[in-house]
């Protein structure tokens, strides 16, 4: 599975884990960030959180998720059970199990057999305060 998918993976199972729109992330295989904006997946992930803007944490525990792009057709399917996660990218032999401790995410890859771990190191919150420069700003947290 390519490095871009882990990512677009651990953006999601942490949307519905923890709740959490991520920014960025952390690949300690990589030794870098990476910014969800420079994926090529971002517009799908942009595309999940719209759906998900009043999603509960913890929500779709015990429970299987399917997730189909609009725009490129992916589909990925993941089962959730509490912090623990398992699944599989459709039209392609990815399948990945793994589990959320606070931040971090890991990713047990089938097709690559190797770990990988993440950490969010940016959440995205919606701004609604009256300091802010408009309701629909995001910032940092």
């Amino acid at each position: 599975m390519k490095p871009e998918t882990r990512a677009s993976i651990v953006c999601i199972v942490s949307r519905l884990i923890a709740g959490k729109r991520v920014a960025t992330i952390y690949d300690f295989t990589e030794f870098r960030h990476v910014s969800i904006a420079s994926l090529p997946d971002a517009g799908c992930l942009k595309e999940f959180d719209e759906a998900h803007r009043d999603y509960l944490p913890g929500y779709a525990t015990d429970c299987e998720y399917h997730y189909k792009c609009s725009t490129t057709g992916v589909c990925i399917d993941v089962s959730i059970n509490n912090d623990s996660f398992m699944g599989h990218v459709s039209g392609s032999a990815a399948y990945f199990a793994g589990n959320m401790r606070g931040d971090l995410v890991t990713v047990f890859d089938h097709e690559e057999a190797a770990h990988f771990n993440y950490r969010i190191s940016g959440c995205m919150v919606e701004r609604d305060d009256s300091d802010s420069i408009c309701s629909n700003c995001w910032y940092m947290k």
